[in-house]
């Protein structure tokens, strides 16, 4: 560890040494345009670039580019878009002054080249020799997705991923081809902008009374899948090779979106509705007494049985369901100079479930930016995000046996029996009363039985690339992720559940709290052959 501080102050102090050395070079801008050679008309989006250095900019709608921070003297300059020809011209930057250029693009076929992410830095599709997915996050955001996971399911072979239950923003089991372990976790582990993350459970597990407790949220529902650019899973022993054997479940890559071009603003918004698609056809309460009344004329039953039902007809099924709403809200600015990239977005997301006293919600902030110097050696990233997720839990959704929770006592609960009562005392729950085989009213279950938490994530990083030679890259990154999560049960003493202990709460809290320091050296020659060769070596420090 000593090596390594020594190691680390001596870069930091040699980066702000170049740093004062640079500020005296003289500098320039380059201004211009560019339109189509065809038309004449402007092109957006195209990427001007001065050779051999890293500094660039972005057309405007017309066309129009500034780059700014250009050292003075003779540069070539380029101008690419996909589908049009690179044409490079050559200008005289003066020293406080701008040079104009002006390029006129041609049509031309283009054959992409798909670039993957394949952990501490990115290969052409066709030299990756491992098993890799990768998945465009523009295509899998289809309807309200709200996490990663659901972007994933179905859009990767050899990905199995399996809900934990019908909840909003439930948790998954996740298998990249298939088990690795009888007793421990199968999960995969998760990178995001390249710092490996804890996705562990935020919040305890609740009160287990006579039934186990609500199942667990996704850990993931802290990132808004609207942020996200692009996933790439790692399936084999390549990954294992790469992380260690933290990765022996596979690796999930999540790469977040960065800022382009000029200043731009973003509004999304998404709604839907989803409802039970089928029910069981339980017995309402005139059902339940005309079947009564049928077994009383063929002498199954005695006549007084019909005496001892309720006057109410209901329908537990439709009591405890309902239609529920999501509605899903992203907002984003992005912009900045040829130097410096932003990207801010916030999301707030509001899932209920089809079961009453359901439901999650996330309120997310995420700000990207990144930042060059030194003509373009080096080159500075920031990523941070927050976020404060809400779960309304279902009391008792994971029970079985008689008395069960709530969608057992939906089956067995007589439809006779009214979801309120009204008398001298006021209005209330109905309920049958205590009993060792005593039903409980379902309605009151979801209601009266509180089980909420919630979650508040800090995930950020920050890095710096250096590029020592033009083939020799040094990099060192720092990242912190922390988890609070708290758990708050309530039985209160009007419940059945909660009578026998007269009235129970509980609160239980979680921190977790990660960091993470990389430092990697990067030796990528270029060869005339076009072969080619990479060589990384680093020093990871998690905590």
């Amino acid at each position: 560890m000593a090596v390594v501080r020594r190691l680390s102050l001596a870069l930091v102090f040699g980066l702000l040494c170049t740093v004062r050395l640079g500020a005296q070079i003289p500098t320039g801008n380059i201004a211009g345009r560019v339109v189509d050679s065809l038309t004449q008309q402007p092109l957006p989006d195209v990427s001007v670039v001065v050779q051999g250095t890293r500094l660039g900019a972005v057309t405007q709608a017309d066309g129009s580019f500034v780059i700014g921070g250009v050292p003075a003297g003779i540069h070539s300059v380029r101008a690419r878009r996909i589908g049009f020809s690179s044409p490079i011209a050559t200008v005289t930057v003066p020293a406080g002054g701008t040079a104009s250029v002006s390029f006129a693009l041609e049509r031309r076929v283009a054959i992409l080249e798909e670039v993957v992410t394949t952990g501490y830095g990115t290969q052409r599709r066709l030299a990756v020799t491992g098993s890799v997915s990768t998945i465009d996050a523009t295509q899998a955001a289809v309807g309200v997705q709200p996490n990663v996971t659901n972007m994933i399911e179905g859009r990767a072979a050899g990905v199995q991923i399996t809900q934990n239950s019908g909840d909003p923003g439930t948790g998954a089991q996740i298998l990249i081809r298939g088990g690795t372990s009888i007793s421990a976790s199968n999960e995969p582990l998760y990178v995001i902008d390249g710092i490996p993350i804890n996705n562990v459970d935020a919040e305890n597990a609740g009160v287990g009374v006579q039934a186990a407790p609500a199942l667990p949220r996704n850990p993931m529902n802290m990132l808004n899948p609207s942020d996200i650019q692009s996933i790439s899973i790692l399936k084999d022993a390549a990954a294992t090779a790469i992380y260690g054997s933290r990765a022996a479940n596979g690796v999930v890559l999540i790469e977040t979106k960065k800022g382009v071009g000029g200043p731009s603003m973003e509004y999304e918004v998404q709604a839907g509705m989803a409802s039970p698609r089928k029910y069981l056809g339980l017995l309402d309460g005139n059902q339940y007494r005309d079947f009564i009344k049928a077994e009383i004329a063929l002498g199954a039953m005695p006549a007084s049985r019909l005496a001892a039902e309720d006057t109410a007809n209901t329908d537990w099924e439709h009591a405890i369901t309902r239609s529920a709403p999501t509605v899903n809200q992203n907002l984003s600015f992005s912009g900045g100079s040829s130097a410096t990239q932003y990207r801010a977005s916030v999301n707030y997301l509001d899932q209920q479930g089809i079961v009453i006293n359901n439901g999650f919600r996330r309120y997310q902030a995420r700000l990207n930016g990144t930042h060059q110097a030194l003509d373009g050696r080096l080159r500075l990233g920031l990523n941070l995000t927050g976020s404060h997720v809400i779960n309304d839990f279902l009391p008792y959704e994971n029970t079985g046996g008689f008395q069960g929770g709530v969608f057992i006592n939906t089956v067995y609960y007589n439809p006779t029996h009214p979801i309120t009562l009204t008398d001298a005392s006021g209005t209330r729950y109905y309920e049958t009363g205590p009993g060792t085989q005593a039903l409980d009213n379902p309605v009151a279950l979801a209601n009266q039985v509180q089980s909420k938490g919630t979650d508040d994530r800090i995930l950020g990083n920050l890095s710096a690339d250096y590029d020592i030679l033009s083939s020799l890259t040094a990099r060192i990154n720092i990242g912190a992720d922390r988890v609070a999560g708290d758990r708050n049960d309530y039985l209160p003493g009007a419940s059945p559940v909660g009578a026998q202990f007269g009235g129970l709460a509980q609160r239980t809290n979680r921190d977790n709290t990660t960091k993470t320091l990389q430092t990697l050296l990067t030796f990528h020659p270029t060869f005339v052959t076009g072969r080619d060769f990479e060589l990384v070596g680093g020093y990871e420090y998690e905590d």
